[in-house]
């Protein structure tokens, strides 16, 4: 668990975090999102941004430095998509679990 997530998670309840960490399960890796814009450039659908994939496909990657450009790209890509991850898994514990008072 990274130190970000850690603070995203101050003042959860312990079924809060219990259902946090759970969601963990569905976050992103980044050597998958190399393998999908590798393979077939899909690294877009990948993370849950299809329409932007659908204009790297008509562009042909950018003409190809669009493509060059997200090899560098792609990791801070993913970091981004799992911290919307977490924060939505959050919001959805905070809906699920109320705090009693």
């Amino acid at each position: 668990m990274t130190p970000d997530v850690l603070a995203l998670m101050q003042g959860l309840t312990e079924q809060q975090k219990n259902y946090v960490l759970s969601a963990q399960a569905r976050q992103k890796e980044t050597g998958m999102a190399y393998l999908f814009w590798f393979v077939l450039g899909v690294h877009y659908f990948y993370l849950n941004k299809p329409v932007i994939n659908i204009i790297y496909w008509l562009t042909a990657g950018g003409l190809g430095i669009w493509m060059i450009i997200d090899l560098f790209r792609i990791p801070g890509m993913v970091r981004s998509r799992n911290k919307e991850l977490i924060q939505d898994a959050i919001k959805e514990a905070k809906v699920l679990y109320p705090e009693v008072q």
